[in-house]
């Protein structure tokens, strides 16, 4: 599979860079004492801050459909496994010192962004093999619609019938309304877990509160509403996933800027200021 292949390749690229940016940086240790003013310390931040401005590209690179400049895997593949490497070797640039208050945000904001890319990648791969699972052919506008046609047939089904008919009806359809954190619940559950189980199970009680004349409508009504949530729960599911897979970003993305905000000043500071230590 070309995922599998591109993630092999940048593991390897990424594991032969890392132990040469660890070797270089333990070698020059022993000549010299490690700070973010030393030769090294300054050209590990210059690798670092390269590393920054090509991972934030990859927000553009998404979004230029036409580019033949590497795939979109491979460039997800490569945004993941620099973007571990650049934290590396911008702990390597501080020299283990962290006394200037811009540059330690500078790095917690590598480190908030790296970890959220990690669990963007990850969401990317799983959210949509789990969607597989709940996807349907219909549009959610059409789930909607036909939602609706169900409750309206249950109301039919109900209509005149007798008050403990009418108790069920309302039972059913007051099920079928989710609270407005039931949906999230319903991602650490399986779909259909307690779809064909509940009043299923307790047929013969429910058929013992109405009417003996009423027990084939209420069947009728129990296999529409058995429908209508199982619908439902597609729905839920499908909505929760895709919001998930976008929700991270709002993490991701403003964090991102504002390393890049940090970024500079840190190195105004550095260049101008002599702030550098």
């Amino acid at each position: 599979m070309p995922i599998a292949r591109s993630g092999i390749a940048w593991r390897r690229i990424f594991l032969i860079l890392l132990i040469a940016v660890v070797a270089v940086y333990f070698y020059n240790s022993s000549k010299e004492f490690p700070h973010g003013g030393s030769p090294l310390g300054l050209t590990y931040g210059t690798i670092g801050y390269a590393l920054i401005l090509l991972l934030a590209f990859f927000g553009i690179r998404k979004r230029w459909y036409r580019s033949r400049f590497g795939t979109l895997e491979q460039w997800l593949q490569s945004h993941i496994y620099l973007g571990i490497l650049a934290l590396v070797i911008l702990l390597f640039h501080t020299g283990g010192r962290f006394n200037d208050k811009i540059a330690v945000t500078t790095l917690i904001l590598v480190a908030i962004v790296v970890a959220s890319g990690i669990v963007g990648a990850v969401l990317y791969v799983t959210i949509p093999r789990l969607l597989t699972e709940v996807e349907s052919e219909l549009t959610v506008d059409e789930i909607s619609e036909q939602l609706n046609q169900l409750a309206k047939q249950m109301a039919r089904i109900a209509s005149g019938r007798s008050e403990p008919f009418q108790r069920i009806y309302n039972q059913l359809i007051g099920e079928s309304v989710p609270g407005w954190l039931g949906g999230w619940g319903l991602l650490v559950s399986r779909l259909g877990r307690k779809t064909t189980k509940g009043k299923f199970n307790e047929l013969p009680q429910l058929l013992a509160l109405v009417p003996q004349q009423e027990e084939p409508e209420l069947r009728q009504m129990l296999v529409v509403s058995r429908q209508r949530k199982e619908l439902l729960i597609r729905m839920l599911f499908q909505q929760r996933y895709k919001n998930i897979l976008e929700a991270w970003l709002y993490i991701h993305v403003p964090f991102t800027i504002a390393l890049l905000v940090f970024a500079l000043v840190h190195i105004a500071a550095a260049f101008f200021y002599r702030r550098v230590v």
